[in-house]
């Protein structure tokens, strides 16, 4: 359930957490970057098209969004598409199998929280607000041909 992550770059945009909507979810921030010419451009370019990612980034307050992949850290990125650097740091780390791009698609509230519960019954020490924490982001990453998603809490404990 933990293991060491080297760094990694994220690449997509961040969407405040004001653009959630009803159902608690980011769908229509997924569709138009689904839709933005110069992100499928980049996955197609960098072959990143099998993988879709997303990330919160939790602060004491609120929490940005984040929909894009995870890119070779040497990544050229283009104009319209930001980057985020996570750091090597120990993860908690969960798969879940037969999963597909609709995973993205359910409530975030509850998506997260069943990940976080599942992550503190492994007697694993977490925020009770994860923006509390020095690394406080929860990555999701989907890879298409094997239909295993990926969930990553960042820990702080960092070796």
């Amino acid at each position: 359930m933990k293991k060491l992550q080297k760094k990694v770059t994220f690449v997509g945009r961040p969407f405040p957490d004001q653009l959630m909507d009803e159902q608690k979810t980011f769908n229509q921030s997924n569709m138009e970057m689904e839709q933005n010419q110069v992100f499928q451009d980049f996955i197609a370019k960098n072959d990143l098209t099998n993988t879709r990612s997303n990330m919160v980034v939790f602060g004491p307050e609120n929490f940005m969004y984040w929909y894009g992949v995870i890119a070779p850290n040497e990544v050229e990125v283009p104009k319209g598409l930001m980057k985020f650097v996570l750091p090597e740091a120990q993860v908690a780390i969960t798969e879940k199998d037969n999963q597909n791009i609709s995973f993205f698609s359910q409530p975030l509230n509850m998506v997260i929280s069943q990940f976080l519960a599942a992550v503190a019954a492994e007697g694993i020490k977490i925020y009770q607000n994860p923006g509390d924490s020095l690394t406080p982001y929860v990555v999701q990453t989907l890879n298409f041909a094997t239909k295993k998603l990926t969930q990553e809490l960042y820990l702080e404990d960092s070796h």
